[in-house]
């Protein structure tokens, strides 16, 4: 098991975080685009007055070595449940994969620290393993490195739409 530690700097007030967090539109572009997550639906969201739940499935880009990509196949896909408790303003996630679902685990926490005007600190903690006799350790690494370039990507994506659909009135 990995333990995985993503730290990243958000232009935005939390408030506007969470906001944009679930915007189907904002959502659909982050993963396509900067993700690089083929065929991606929002299969289920609601929302009640304690917490956001929503499911969404897609098929990741790989970059893994051969022997990783033959054995996980061409229809390797994932389904991605998150719940975020309004009143500790947690998000908490679990990524079921369609290859080896019952021996591999990424699951973790997301929150917000707000740093300045308009800042925030977006953090995760996470949790990724592959119990695969021979090739767990290849698949753990794979799938941090996965996490880092995506969040990281992720990241610069979020800026960049933060400050092209900010008002012309606010301030950058």
């Amino acid at each position: 098991m990995k333990k995985v530690h993503l730290v990243h700097e958000i232009h935005c007030s939390p408030e506007a975080f969470w906001k944009l967090y679930f915007d189907p539109e904002f959502t659909t572009a982050l993963i396509t685009q900067a993700v690089k997550v083929d065929d991606f639906k929002i299969l289920k969201f609601a929302e009640t007055d304690r917490e956001i739940h929503r499911i969404s499935t897609g098929r990741p880009r790989i970059n893994a070595p051969a022997a990783i990509q033959k054995v996980i196949g061409d229809n390797f896909s994932y389904t991605d449940e998150v719940r975020f408790d309004k009143s500790t303003q947690i998000l908490r996630w679990q990524i079921r994969l369609s290859t080896f679902t019952d021996k591999t685990r990424n699951e973790g926490v997301l929150r917000v620290e707000p740093i300045g005007p308009d800042r925030i600190r977006r953090i995760a903690d996470a949790e990724v393993e592959a119990r695969i006799f021979g090739m767990g350790g290849i698949m753990e690494s794979g799938m941090e490195k996965q996490m880092q370039e995506g969040w990281g990507a992720g990241a610069e994506f979020t800026n960049r739409w933060i400050a092209s659909h900010r008002p012309a009135h606010e301030p950058t």
